[in-house]
């Protein structure tokens, strides 16, 4: 594997050097696409708010400001992304922002706790997305919103990138959005911006 390939596969799981550089790419080049998907959410004070897969920590910034008084949980496979996001938040560590380390396969969460569960340019490196979809459904509150970000899969930059990066899948859309009607999720809006980025949007209306 080349250097620069092995660079872009530090994204599926930043690790060591390589992954902090990465993060730190990630926590700027992300940006656009992060604001305009918060931009689409009705934020209420006080929520309780997961991110998952929360990579360099930049979000968990951004939802702790949109929602006055919240209090943010992010969760991350990768050990740096855990500790470069608990840097980015520490000032908020242990009061309005608690960090972990863990899978969204097994979110170790409690059900019905989070009113906001958002994912940004990481549902690309989920195993099984109907079981991921189903933990995410669990752990929302009834009338939760779950929201994330996604690369249309007909564009050629998307491709591009699922080609370097080995743990990438990209799916059809239409096949995300049968995957999280038949987990229940319902009042689902898909926002494309750019021809490229996505939003999925959607409430758990039932336990």
């Amino acid at each position: 594997m080349g250097k620069l390939k092995k660079f872009w596969n530090t994204n599926a799981r930043p690790d060591g050097r390589l992954g902090r550089l990465a993060l730190r790419m990630m926590n700027v080049t992300h940006s656009p696409m992060a604001k305009w998907n918060l931009s689409l959410i009705d934020f209420q004070a006080g929520w309780t708010i997961l991110d998952v897969g929360c990579g360099g920590g930049k979000n968990i910034a951004r939802l702790l400001r949109r929602s006055q008084g919240s209090t943010v949980y992010g969760i991350d496979y990768s050990e740096e992304s855990v500790a470069m996001s608990s840097k980015v938040n520490h000032k908020h560590l242990g009061t309005h922002c608690f960090i972990t380390q863990g899978n969204v396969m097994q979110l170790p969460y409690e059900e019905a706790k989070f009113d906001l569960v958002t994912a940004y340019e990481t549902v690309y490196f989920w195993p099984d997305l109907s079981k991921a979809f189903s933990e995410v459904y669990r752990v929302l509150k009834t009338g939760g919103v779950f929201t994330f970000s996604y690369g249309d899969e007909r564009s050629s930059t998307m491709r591009y990138w699922a080609n370097e990066i080995e743990a990438m899948h990209i799916y059809p859309l239409d096949e995300i959005k049968k995957l999280l009607v038949d987990v229940g999720f319902s009042d689902l809006k898909i926002t494309v911006k750019g021809g490229y980025t996505v939003n999925f949007t959607m409430h758990k209306t039932s336990y």
